[in-house]
């Protein structure tokens, strides 16, 4: 069953990529903080789109090589969500958002999580890979992984927090249940045989998150009006 999950989690990225790049065209938002959406989405796509196709691919070296890219886009990639966060309280009105402070802030927590996740982790992940098959797929793993690594845990709460604003001064509901349920998703075990249930969570947070962005450009944009 997994292997259709993974596959049909890729799908929906990869038509979530082509939407946002020609959304981010249109609009002329190429430059800002919300175009790093794209690079995290590409990087969801090719994580679960490489685990669709462990079995195909089968154990070695290749499989290997092509998941050690998955936790490196993981580091690089992750951390920038804080930085769509930071755009997100802008277009929201946030008046501290403006201060150079706050952005000052947003990167340097930014650059920090990357340099942590790197340092404290994918270094040694990527040279300690295990194959493992469960529910139907094959995929390799760093050994002694399990729960979420302190830097997701960071991530949310700054998004977690960015949802209330915006909840508050929007009534945009959508960001903090999406925050909420990759939350809930860690604490709650359910009882369903697949490995793809914190994937299709962490799915329903980037939708949430590109949907409060087209939200609030919407507002801007009829605020012109």
């Amino acid at each position: 069953m997994d292997v259709w999950l993974y596959s049909a989690l890729t799908l929906v990225y990869l038509i979530l990529v082509i939407r946002m790049a020609v959304v981010l065209t249109q609009r002329k938002q190429w430059l800002t903080y919300s175009s790093f959406q794209l690079f995290v989405a590409f990087s969801l796509a090719y994580d679960n789109g490489i685990i669709a196709v462990g079995n195909l691919i089968g154990e070695g070296e290749l499989l290997t090589v092509l998941s050690s890219l998955r936790f490196w886009l993981h580091a690089f990639a992750t951390p920038t969500l804080i930085l769509v966060g930071y755009h997100i309280l802008r277009s929201s009105g946030a008046k501290f958002a403006d201060s150079s402070i706050t952005k000052v802030i947003a990167w340097l927590l930014t650059l920090g999580l990357v340099i942590y996740q790197i340092a404290g982790f994918t270094l040694s992940e990527v040279k300690n890979l295990t194959a493992i098959e469960e529910y139907g797929v094959l995929r390799y793993m760093a050994e002694g992984h399990g729960g979420p690594p302190m830097m997701v845990i960071i991530v949310g709460i700054v998004l977690l927090f960015v949802s209330l604003i915006v909840l508050f001064k929007h009534k945009w509901v959508w960001l903090f249940i999406g925050t909420a349920l990759l939350f809930a998703g860690q604490l709650i075990s359910l009882p369903v045989k697949s490995g793809a249930l914190t994937n299709v969570y962490e799915l329903i947070l980037i939708l949430s998150i590109w949907r409060t962005t087209t939200f609030l450009m919407d507002s801007t944009d009829r605020r012109c009006y």
